[in-house]
């Protein structure tokens, strides 16, 4: 089982031609609007790879949060959520004619989730504990610390790129970047941004998605690289939180670290092919199929 503590938002799409400059205003192809959250995004994603999913967070109680919540209910297990007076948590993305995006997000509720409703209980039978950086900082801190002490390991998505204490760090089992993450990362510490040259700044795990360079770990002296699919990017929004959901859910029912990360890469490269956020995310099932075709 994967416990994920982590953010939910309505996500605000605008398609444009190009990512506008400052002070620049452009007319939008088109809009929509997404249920998003780097937590949501990877606790569906684990879901719908077939893992058992317990998410923890909080929404507003204003009409934006059914948007929120529309495609976690009957996937993943929400029934500990907490409602606040807070808005629910929003993002504008702009996403250009490449595929490429540029995000502002509104934490609104997600500051006010507390890590305390991730019970022990739910501690002693998980098996991972994922995180991301869309919360209060102090809250995840505290069940970092809390998950050091449990049989459960635990993944940290340091997304977007926040400064945590290197011991504290140091306790997580995974720490996810992808590569700008860790070029802030390695500022922090003083080493260079490689999975291994963090992993060993950290003495921990560390994991690095390169984008349409693939993804590389050193993970307890376990060194993999894996390479991205070759797709047409429709839309890159989500592909991250897809890669980290999945790859929990494969390590979640006992797959090598290889061929998690594999599977992980394959159902990220699904969903840049196609656009929207979660609505992108793939099922198993589709997973399953990409990856024996690129077997052939």
């Amino acid at each position: 089982m994967i416990v994920t503590f982590g953010s939910i938002n309505v996500d605000l799409i605008f398609l444009v031609k190009e990512i506008p400059q400052a002070g620049q205003t452009v007319l939008a192809k088109g809009s929509r609007t997404e249920a998003g959250g780097k937590g949501a995004n990877q606790a569906l994603a684990a879901a719908r790879d077939g893992a058992k999913v317990v998410m923890m967070g909080a929404v507003g109680d204003d009409a934006m949060a059914p948007i929120a919540l529309q495609n976690l209910e009957g996937e993943v297990d929400i029934s500990r959520l907490l409602r606040s007076r807070e808005p629910t948590g929003s993002a504008a993305i702009m996403i250009d004619a490449n595929g490429r995006n540029m995000i502002a997000v509104a934490a609104g509720a997600n500051l006010v989730a507390q890590s305390d409703g991730v019970e022990d209980e739910l501690l002693r039978n998980a098996t991972y504990v994922l995180m991301q950086m869309e919360n209060d900082a102090s809250q995840i801190e505290e069940l970092i610390r809390r998950v050091s002490n449990q049989s459960a390991k635990s993944i940290l998505n340091l997304a977007p790129a926040y400064r945590l204490d290197r011991d504290l760090l140091s306790l997580v089992d995974i720490v996810i970047v992808n590569e700008d993450e860790a070029e802030a990362l390695a500022g922090w510490l003083g080493c260079e941004s490689s999975a291994r040259s963090l992993s060993y700044a950290l003495d921990t795990g560390v994991l690095r998605t390169m984008g349409g360079e693939g993804a590389e770990a050193s993970i307890k002296g376990e060194e993999v690289r894996v390479p991205a699919l070759s797709v047409n990017a429709v839309d890159t929004t989500a592909a991250g939180d897809c890669f980290v959901g999945v790859l929990a859910s494969a390590l979640d029912r006992g797959l090598s670290l290889d061929a998690a990360m594999r599977r992980a890469a394959t159902a990220a490269a699904i969903a840049c092919s196609r656009p929207g956020s979660q609505s992108s995310i793939p099922h198993r099932g589709e997973t399953d199929s990409w990856t024996e075709k690129s077997l052939d």
